[in-house]
């Protein structure tokens, strides 16, 4: 019984260890340092108050724009890549998630969006 209950507590304890952390993970999905943290809520507070979204939109497109932000941060640190090659890379990655944005929002918004972001284009 005690060579059993051993086995079992050891079992339990190695089943604990290997599941927490992918656990933790999931529980702290703000693993995010505070500067693209606080990027990606003036972002989404910018688009909330143009494009008058509702909650639901704003859970939905934050964790789009947290992972928009994270590649556009990782392209702007790699020292590998040229400004020409991080400037291609970055509007790749904006071009990808934008389909991921646009299937979001109302056809409204989708028009009020890409008004924006022509505005906001330099000349």
């Amino acid at each position: 019984m005690s060579k059993r209950s051993s086995v079992l507590a050891f079992v339990l304890a190695l089943l604990i260890g290997l599941t927490a952390p992918r656990m933790m993970a999931q529980a702290q999905p703000s693993a995010v340092d505070p500067e693209t943290k606080a990027k990606v809520q003036a972002k989404l507070q910018q688009m909330s108050t143009e494009l008058n979204l509702t909650d639901a939109q704003k859970q939905q497109l934050q964790p789009i724009l947290q992972s928009q932000a994270q590649e556009i941060k990782a392209v702007k640190s790699d020292a590998s890549l040229s400004d020409d090659q991080k400037q291609a890379k970055a509007k790749e990655i904006h071009q990808n998630y934008k389909s991921q944005i646009s299937s979001i929002l109302t056809p409204d918004q989708q028009k009020k969006l890409a008004t924006m972001r022509e505005e906001s284009q330099p000349k």
